[in-house]
């Protein structure tokens, strides 16, 4: 936890606050030099004045101004069981400020500060998604950890905080400094951002239990994990049919009950992917876990999620504001339950992952394309397939190749082989999942994890068995 004596000095954090905005907005940088060598050439510093000062109030108004307050607020006679929740951890902190709640779509946690009448408040937006999932222990550990942000949330903290997500939102624009440029900024400001968080989730600890909050964190994790796979998985495939799913959230909810996709969050939500340039501001999820101290219990309830009084109207609220287009009024989606699609109308199909594979290869048939790929994975030439597979990774920074050319290959190469044991009479272990799959005896295989184990050992043995199964005259080519 950061102490006073380990702060940085304000004269670096203020310098990193420039450093972090002027990185992140390269264009405007730019132009500015531009106006200024025309300026200087032509001896016109006078017509300046005025466009400058445009400029740098403009600037500081969006670095400063609160902006439109995101979600949907609840009042307390609305909600009064989560009102009293939140007002319970506020008192157990010592905290007087007045706390306005508001409900966003997304599964995440935000404390903000605003005026409201020159009064100062706190904004605190909670996902519904953690209002149907966690327990009301787990969510007032999450409202503990939010409102143990309080005291970070003065001038420089903030603008340090808000200038470090822009210059990492920034690097997904077509025009962004060089990643080795950002990485020293980045870098010299995520330590302090993850003792930020652990700090809190020290403060959530004491105040609802160490299970409450290693349990939140893995929720949330999971919840992060569906939400952000399956969920945009499902709005993509919809809205191409001109659809959106108006179930989102019972779907999500249904998924995580599958036994499979819990395994499968489980597993992803503990992968610790690269991060050489430090654009994470939060540490893992198994750092996290084994920082949170042994606490007792809380008074809240261990066993159920809170109960919403209008659960139904922020459903139907949150998912129009996620998925419903706002600016076309021409752009009209249907509604369409996921829970009452096909299974097979979500996901990438079997048939192209087997034409990715013949064309990365140059093999004609599906059964020399996969045999092509198994050879890869015992010569160790599968990452440069995975490149012929998705000619990008080549473009990705170097520390992040072996990581994306991994989950390509087994990616795209799992479908393929899942689709091929479908063929040969298998079923599907999950409606949700391609790659689980079960065998006429009732044994469930995971075709990416036989995948990974294959060339984890550079053994493709077991592979090619289940490959050599006959296989329908119809899927034949």
């Amino acid at each position: 936890m950061t102490t006073d004596g380990e702060r940085p000095s304000a004269a670096r954090e203020w310098a990193l606050i420039a450093g972090l905005n002027l990185a992140a907005h390269p264009l405007g940088i730019l132009i500015v030099v531009g106006v200024l060598g025309a300026a200087a050439y032509f001896d016109a510093w006078g017509f300046l004045a005025a466009p400058l000062a445009l400029g740098a109030f403009g600037a500081l108004g969006r670095l400063t101004a609160d902006q439109h307050l995101p979600g949907r607020g609840i009042l307390p006679d609305d909600e009064p069981q989560l009102a009293a929740l939140v007002r319970d951890v506020a008192e157990r902190l010592e905290l007087r400020v007045p706390i306005l709640v508001r409900v966003i779509p997304t599964p995440d946690a935000v404390l903000a500060p605003t005026k409201v009448a020159g009064v100062r408040v706190l904004v605190l937006l909670l996902g519904l998604p953690l209002l149907r999932r966690l327990t009301v222990a787990q969510l007032a550990a999450v409202v503990a950890h939010e409102l143990a942000h309080e005291p970070h949330l003065e001038r420089r903290t903030s603008w340090l905080g808000r200038a470090r997500a822009a210059l990492v939102e920034s690097l997904d624009r077509r025009i962004h400094v060089p990643a080795a440029l950002a990485g020293p900024l980045l870098r010299a400001t995520q330590q302090q951002s993850w003792q930020l968080e652990t700090s809190a989730d020290l403060v959530a600890a004491n105040v609802a239990g160490t299970a409450a909050t290693r349990g939140a964190l893995e929720q949330i994790a999971s919840l992060d994990v569906v939400f952000s796979n399956l969920g945009e998985l499902w709005a993509l495939t919809l809205a191409e049919a001109g659809e959106y799913p108006d179930d989102l959230f019972d779907a999500i909810e249904t998924a995580l009950a599958d036994p499979f996709v819990a395994r499968q969050a489980a597993a992803d939500r503990i992968l610790e992917t690269p991060d050489p340039f430090a654009l994470e501001s939060h540490p893992p999820l198994l750092i996290r876990l084994a920082a949170v101290p042994e606490r007792s219990r809380g008074p809240w309830d261990p066993t159920a999620p809170i109960r919403l009084r209008d659960a139904e109207v922020l459903d139907r609220w949150c998912v129009r504001e996620l998925l419903l287009p706002k600016d076309s009024a021409d752009e009209q989606l249907r509604p369409v339950r996921v829970l009452d699609c096909a299974p097979e109308r979500f996901g990438a199909s079997a048939d192209e992952a087997f034409e990715a594979l013949r064309t990365a290869t140059g093999r004609p048939s599906r059964q020399e394309a996969l045999a092509a790929a198994l050879d890869a994975i015992a010569d160790g030439g599968w990452a440069r397939l995975a490149q012929a597979i998705e000619p990008e990774i080549g473009s990705a920074p170097r520390a992040l190749r072996a990581a994306a050319s991994r989950e390509v290959f087994v990616g795209c190469l799992g479908r393929a082989v899942s689709g091929r044991l479908l063929d040969a009479g298998w079923v599907r272990a999950s409606r949700w999942l391609t790659q689980v799959v079960v065998d006429p005896d009732g044994v469930q295989v995971d075709a990416r994890e036989l995948i990974s184990s294959a060339i984890d050992g550079a053994d493709p043995t077991r592979l090619r068995s289940l490959l050599a199964l006959p296989i329908e005259p119809r899927t034949t080519t």
